[in-house]
């Protein structure tokens, strides 16, 4: 076998970590890739590699490159080790290879010169975006981040499905969570296929996607498999709502790539085997008193949420008795949803929290940004969450909604299975426990409770806003 740098000559993914990289003067490509490039793996084992982790059997590939099972055989057990070009691009097709990986195979089943490029021709894959840095401290949520980075870690699950409603915390979490994991040494790929999480109408980050894929492209998996490659160990994808051709089939992204963990936000679980969910939920609120230990306040989630965003725009601001009676009735008002609190911390610089607080139940302008950005209206974002449950669960809400609270036993007159109803409900956030003093009781989110003051009830909601 003749030595050199041509592809001919490459058949596996280079993997180089930087510090073990050197350069000749003569050529510029890194010493490791340049020793790589004199190893070899046959064509039968690198296709064998191919269809394990596409997690095809021999008898599907073969239906798929429309070739006979004995054929795939014969290639897999070396007894033909010059297939035919033809051949190899039939496999190439059905296993749904990359640029990259078809010119492997190409090269591995010793395709004509002019397919052996040169490695430093050779296009690299796309890599992925860095998750961004998180949007300030974590704030109330340091228990659930805990767990997890035990479910990823520790655990070693491999999706983890990180589900709530919109304005919960979903991104903050998960991007607190890659901060911590990369700081530890992890790969870590971000795709975020909506754009900023933080407002539907800004531009999509630079390598992620939204809608439907450009004519000629793959899905959106085909993309992230060919981008992850053996670089990363964990994806994380956030706010991959959207049903349709954009949506990542995570299934088949697990599949072919067994070496992956990934972690996705949304309004609801995918439903897959092995699918660890963590349901966010609204953060502690504190109990209604006569009097409080101004000490001991701050420390309840939402309210030491509520004060970090108070002192970004008011720093000197502090509890004192004539405010915390206020403050706490904002952050039970709003049920300790951490962007309405981030809303209602905004708002304060107009109107001090007693003021406010006499205003809430009138005014749902305070619901939205105070820099008017319409699209992160949180009566809109809850009522998406409203619209994904079942019809049965949502009649349940609107039986409840008008209630101070209830408990499961309720809901026994409502639906035959009360236990799931609750479940369900609690797992999409839209309800919570009613508090410390009323164990095994639940009330319905207020923001739910004005959606329904609203007329937007949830057998409405979607024509009202096809409307």
């Amino acid at each position: 076998m003749a030595h050199g740098d041509t592809y001919g000559e490459i058949t596996r993914p280079l993997n180089v970590a930087p510090q073990a990289v050197g350069k000749t003067a003569a050529t510029g490509i890194p010493l490791r890739e340049r020793e790589r490039a004199r190893e070899t793996v046959p064509f039968a084992d690198l296709l064998k590699r191919h269809r394990g982790r596409s997690g095809l059997t021999q008898q599907q590939l073969a239906d798929f490159a429309t070739l006979s099972v004995r054929a795939i055989r014969d290639l897999e057990s070396g007894r033909v080790r010059r297939p035919r070009r033809e051949s190899v691009g039939l496999l190439a097709d059905a296993l749904r290879l990359g640029d990259t990986e078809r010119l492997q195979l190409h090269a591995a089943g010793g395709s004509p010169t002019h397919l052996r490029v040169p490695l430093h021709e050779l296009p690299a894959p796309p890599a992925l975006p860095e998750p961004p840095a998180p949007p300030g401290a974590l704030v109330g949520r340091e228990a659930e981040l805990q767990v997890l980075l035990d479910q990823v870690t520790v655990h070693r699950h491999r999706l983890v499905s990180v589900v709530g409603i919109g304005g919960i915390g979903k991104t903050h979490l998960v991007l607190a969570a890659a901060q911590s994991l990369r700081a530890k040494g992890w790969r870590v790929g971000w795709h975020a296929p909506a754009g900023d999480p933080l407002c539907c109408g800004a531009t999509s980050a630079a390598g992620s996607r939204s809608g439907e894929p450009p004519p000629g492209a793959g899905g959106p998996a085909d993309d992230l498999v060919e981008a992850i490659g053996e670089r990363y160990e964990l994806l994380m994808i956030d706010g991959d709502d959207a049903w349709g051709p954009g949506r990542v089939d995570i299934g088949e992204l697990l599949r072919r790539c067994p070496g992956l963990r990934v972690v996705v936000t949304g309004l609801t679980p995918r439903h897959l085997p092995g699918e660890r969910v963590l349901p966010l939920t609204a953060m502690t609120v504190p109990e209604e008193a006569r009097d409080y230990d101004h000490a001991l306040l701050s420390e309840v989630a939402s309210v030491a949420l509520f004060l970090s965003h108070m002192r970004r725009s008011r720093p000197g601001f502090r509890l004192r008795p004539d405010n915390a009676h206020a403050v706490v009735g904002l952050c039970r008002w709003l049920d300790g949803v951490p962007r309405a609190l981030e809303y209602a911390a905004g708002w304060c610089l107009v109107y001090p929290p007693e003021l406010l607080l006499a205003r809430a139940g009138r005014d749902s302008s305070l619901l939205s940004s105070p820099a008017g950005c319409g699209c992160q209206d949180l009566l809109r974002s809850v009522a998406r969450s409203v619209d994904i449950v079942a019809e049965r669960h949502r009649r349940v809400l609107a039986e409840v909604a008008d209630r101070p609270h209830w408990t499961v036993a309720d809901l026994g007159r409502l639906v035959p299975d009360p236990a799931a109803a609750l479940h369900a409900l609690l797992v999409h956030g839209l309800v919570r426990p009613a508090g410390a003093r009323l164990p095994e009781h639940f009330t319905v989110l207020q923001l739910v409770r004005l959606l329904h003051g609203r007329d937007r009830t949830p057998t409405t909601t979607a024509a009202v806003r096809a409307g």
